[in-house]
C-alpha cells in the first residue's frame, strides 16, 4: 500500500456555452496539466507508477479528445503554485482545463486538513509547513478564467477535501433526455458547478498502482455515448466499479445544481447514418429501412392521446409542490406541456437551497466571530448574500487592537526544575487564539470603565499596566469591553498563557519570556529602582519598555502578575487534559502568571505558577486580554 491521496475530481463550470452545432467545436481549447512525483524526500516511498499513469491519460486525451497536454514531473510546492499561476495568465474564458495531481498525501485529523506532498515535502513535518494544503489551491482555481476546470488529486485520505459527500451514483440528469447531441451539450453546460469524485473517504488509502486512475482511463476509452460525449454521471458509473476503497462524490463551494462537465471526443455530435431519415441512427434502428417515430426506429401502433395523463401528472405535482414531485413529472413527461413550469419551479427550489446554504455559512462565521471565519465565508461565497456584512465584520475583528494571533500547537507544559505544582511536565495542545501584545494599561481601563480602579497603586501613568484589580474587577471590565466592541474578549487560560510566553509553536527553551537574561525582558526586584520611569519609586513601568518574546509579546515576565481564567489546583498537572485544558471545575483561588516588579527572577519564569482569591487586589496584580 502507498500513502496516496484518493482521486478527487472537482468540476468547475461557469455560465452556459453558446449552442453547439452537431459537427462544430466551440471557440475555446482543451488543456491538461499533469503534476506527478516519483521521487520524494528521504522517508517517503518512491511512486514510479505515477509517471506511467499520467502519460497514459495524456496520450488518450491528446489522441482522442484533442487536448493540449503538459507534464510537470517532480514539482516542488512552490513550482506547483507558479505553474498554476502561469496557466491562469494563459487561459481564456472559453477554454477548458484539467489539472491532475498524483503524489503522496497527508491528513491531519485534529484540524481536518488534507495536504499534497510535493517533491520537497519533508517526511516528518510536524506542522505540515512543507506540504500543500488543499485550501492553498482555492485562490488559484478561483482566479482561473477558464469556464471549465476539472481537478483530479490522486493520493491518500483525499476525502477530507469535500463537504457534501455521497457514496451512491447520482440520479441520471435531466439533460440526458435531450433529443440530440447538441442539445445535451447545451443543457449540461448551462450551469456552473463545483463537484468532486474521490476514490475513498478522508481515512482511506489506495494501492501503489491506482485502480481509480485505471478506471478513469477506462471511462475515457469506453464510456462515451454513441455521439462521443462522456458526462460526469457516466464517469461516476465507471468509477463506481471500484469497491475498495469505495468512491465518494459530492459538491463544494460555488456549485450550482444541474451543472456538469463533459468530455467531448474528436468528431463528436457528427450525424450518424440514418437511411430512412427518422432520426434514429441505423446502428440502433430496429427498422432501418422504414420511417418510424418510436425510439427503436419502428412505426408506432396508433396510440391514444396522452395529454390527459400529462395534465393529471402536472396537477398532482403542483398540488404536492415538492422538488421530488416536479422531478417525477419531468421524468414521466420530459417534453410535456408543463415542462417549462416544472423547470421554473425546480429553479426556485434550487435557489432557495442555495440561499439556505449561504445563510447557514454566515451563521457559522458569526458564531466563530474571527477573522478566519469571515474570510472562509467570503472564500466560499464570494458573491454571497452577506458579503457586505462579512467585510464589515472582518474589518472589526482585524482592527489594530494590539492583539497578536497565536497559531495553536503542542508544547511541554511545566518544569522539572520548578516547584511541585509545576510537575509533572506534560504534553498540551491548544487551538488558535489571540492574546494582548501588552498588559492592559491604566489608559485602556479608563477608556472602557470611565474611571480609574478605586485602589490604583501607580497613578498618573496611562502607559503603565493597570494594577490592584481583582479577578472579579477584570470580569466587569471584559463585560463592558465586549458590549462596546461586539467582540468576545476574555482572560487567557493558564495553558494558553504559558504557550504564548514560550513563543507558541516555536517552543523556545528560555527560562523567561523571550530570553535567558531576565534584565533584557522583565522588570523585577533587582532592576525596577534604577531604570523605572518614575525614578526610584517602587512600582510598575510603562508596558513595552523591555524586549518582546519570539511572538512580539511584551512583559510576559515581570512588571505585573497577570490573572488567568483557571481555578488553581496544586496537583492539576497530574490529570490535566491533553487538549485545551481549562483548569479544575471549581476552587477558591484563581491562577496568576508571569511574576511582577517586586519579585525574584525565579518567580518570573514562564513555568512559575501563582494564585490568589478572586477578590484580592494587590499592588502587583494586573492582566492581559485574550480573544
Amino acid at each position: 500500500m502507498k500513502i496516496r491521496q484518493t482521486l478527487i475530481i472537482l468540476l468547475a463550470f461557469v455560465t452556459c456555452l453558446q449552442a453547439w452545432a452537431q459537427t462544430s467545436l466551440r471557440t475555446g481549447k482543451d488543456y491538461a496539466v499533469f503534476f506527478y512525483v516519483t521521487k520524494f524526500q528521504p522517508g517517503w516511498p518512491a511512486l514510479p507508477e505515477t509517471e506511467t499513469e499520467a502519460k497514459a491519460l495524456k496520450a488518450e486525451l491528446e489522441s482522442n479528445y484533442g487536448f493540449t497536454c503538459k507534464l510537470v514531473p517532480n514539482p516542488t510546492k512552490q513550482q506547483i503554485r507558479e505553474e498554476l499561476a502561469s496557466w491562469n495568465n494563459r487561459l481564456g474564458p472559453d477554454d477548458q482545463v484539467l489539472y491532475f495531481f498524483s503524489m503522496h498525501g497527508f491528513y491531519r485529523p485534529a484540524s481536518d486538513l488534507g495536504y499534497l506532498v510535493a517533491a520537497d515535502g519533508k517526511y516528518e513535518d510536524r506542522y505540515s509547513e512543507s506540504y500543500l494544503n488543499y485550501n492553498d489551491l482555492r485562490p488559484y482555481f478561483s482566479e482561473c478564467k477558464a469556464r471549465h476546470i476539472l481537478v483530479a488529486l490522486d493520493a491518500c485520505y483525499s476525502g477530507s477535501f469535500g463537504t457534501t459527500r455521497e457514496r451512491a451514483r447520482p440520479d441520471a440528469p435531466d439533460y440526458a433526455q435531450a433529443p440530440d447531441c447538441a442539445a445535451q451539450l447545451n443543457n449540461a453546460l448551462r450551469y456552473s458547478g463545483r463537484q468532486y469524485l474521490c476514490s475513498g473517504n478522508k481515512d482511506a488509502r489506495t494501492p501503489a498502482k491506482s485502480a481509480f486512475a485505471a478506471k478513469f482511463l477506462e471511462a475515457l476509452r469506453k464510456g462515451p455515448s454513441a455521439d462521443g460525449l462522456l458526462f460526469f454521471d457516466d464517469l461516476t458509473y465507471w468509477l463506481g466499479k471500484v469497491r475498495n476503497p469505495e468512491p465518494e462524490n459530492g459538491a463544494f463551494a460555488g456549485h450550482e445544481p444541474a451543472g456538469d462537465f463533459v468530455f467531448v471526443r474528436n468528431n463528436a455530435c457528427a450525424p450518424a447514418p440514418d437511411r430512412d431519415g427518422d432520426g434514429v441512427p441505423d446502428a440502433t434502428d430496429q427498422c432501418p429501412d422504414t420511417w418510424g417515430s418510436q425510439a427503436n426506429g419502428c412505426p408506432p401502433d396508433i396510440q391514444a392521446d396522452n395529454t390527459a395523463a400529462d395534465l393529471a401528472a402536472w396537477k398532482s405535482a403542483k398540488q404536492q409542490n415538492t422538488e421530488a414531485a416536479y422531478r417525477a413529472y419531468l421524468r414521466q413527461f420530459p417534453q410535456g406541456e408543463f415542462k417549462d413550469l416544472a423547470n421554473s419551479s425546480l429553479r426556485q427550489f434550487e435557489a432557495e437551497a442555495a440561499r439556505q446554504r449561504d445563510n447557514t455559512a454566515w451563521e457559522v462565521a458569526v458564531e466563530k466571530n474571527t477573522a478566519e471565519g469571515y474570510k472562509k465565508y467570503l472564500a466560499d461565497f464570494p458573491v454571497g448574500l452577506h458579503r457586505s456584512e462579512a467585510d464589515a465584520k472582518l474589518k472589526a475583528v482585524e482592527k489594530p487592537d494590539n492583539m497578536v494571533f497565536i497559531q495553536g500547537g503542542t508544547f511541554q507544559m511545566g518544569s522539572n526544575d520548578g516547584e511541585s505544582d509545576e510537575k509533572p511536565v506534560h504534553s498540551v495542545t491548544v487551538g488558535d487564539f489571540y492574546i494582548g501584545k501588552y498588559e492592559v494599561t491604566q489608559g485602556q481601563w479608563r477608556g472602557v470603565m470611565g474611571i480609574d480602579p478605586p485602589y490604583l497603586h501607580n497613578k498618573g501613568c496611562d502607559q503603565c499596566p493597570v494594577d490592584r484589580v481583582s479577578w472579579d474587577d477584570v470580569q466587569e471590565f471584559i463585560k463592558k469591553l465586549n458590549q462596546q466592541t461586539g467582540l468576545k474578549y476574555r482572560l487567557p487560560t493558564e495553558a494558553e498563557w504559558e504557550y504564548a510566553a514560550r513563543g507558541g509553536n516555536q517552543n523556545s527553551n528560555y527560562q523567561y519570556a523571550g530570553s535567558n537574561s531576565i534584565d533584557a525582558v522583565a522588570w523585577y526586584s533587582s532592576n525596577y529602582k534604577t531604570t523605572n520611569a518614575f525614578g526610584d519609586q517602587k512600582t510598575t513601568s510603562p508596558v513595552g519598555s523591555k524586549l518582546p518574546n519570539d511572538l512580539g509579546l511584551h512583559d510576559m515576565s515581570g512588571n505585573v502578575n497577570e490573572w488567568c481564567s483557571d481555578w488553581y489546583g496544586s496537583d492539576y498537572y497530574k490529570n490535566s487534559p491533553s487538549s485545551n485544558p481549562t483548569g479544575p471545575t471549581s476552587g477558591s483561588k484563581r491562577v496568576q502568571r508571569g511574576g511582577a516588579w517586586n519579585v525574584s527572577p525565579r518567580q518570573c519564569r514562564v513555568a512559575n505558577r501563582d494564585y490568589y482569591t478572586p477578590n484580592n487586589r494587590d499592588l502587583y496584580l494586573g492582566f492581559r486580554l485574550a480573544r
